[in-house]
């Protein structure tokens, strides 16, 4: 179970990704379908924690937490990845950073930082609303193929550590 204090980390965490403004266009004048969104989220990645912190988290459960949020809201498979990835990743950083297993499972959040650097630019676009499973699929596999240690999380984190230097953070 999450603790309140996690809940609210992680809505920081989501707010602060902007997934809402990708959702926005998708919910434009449903702004109760938008909080029953997140709401359900929250209750899958909170299954989604558990299954971590008891070390029995699958790609399986990763992939059908998607699906649902994807086939309850009507939203792209890329769109409904994004929230999922981004808070178990910070997860993964809070609690478990030595843990290979779990490090093994988890996916690198799709968004268009990620998919420019895997080669979408502006002349061949790819936009989350664009990604479907089999897509989204490839896209994993791919990251994992050029990833650190084949580490799809560690894509994301390439990123994040450069964006660290460029700050003078470290």
């Amino acid at each position: 179970m999450l603790s309140n204090e996690q809940k609210n980390v992680y809505l920081i965490i989501y707010n602060a990704t902007m997934i809402a403004r990708s959702l926005g266009k998708t919910f434009e004048d449903q702004k109760d379908l938008l909080k029953k969104f997140k709401k359900t989220v929250f209750n899958e990645v909170e299954q989604l924690t558990d299954k971590m912190d008891k070390h029995s988290l699958s790609e399986e459960a990763i992939i059908n937490s998607i699906k649902k949020l994807k086939n309850t809201y009507n939203v792209s498979f890329g769109q409904a990845q994004k929230p999922i990835n981004v808070l178990l990743k910070y997860h993964y950083y809070l609690y478990h950073t030595d843990n290979k297993t779990i490090l093994e499972v988890l996916h690198c959040p799709l968004d268009s930082v990620v998919l420019k650097r895997l080669g979408y630019r502006s002349y061949n676009m790819l936009f989350l609303t664009d990604i479907e499973y089999d897509t989204y699929i490839s896209l994993q596999n791919k990251i994992k193929k050029i990833a650190p240690y084949n580490y799809r999380l560690y894509f994301d984190r390439a990123w994040d550590e450069k964006h660290l230097k460029d700050e003078s953070l470290i």
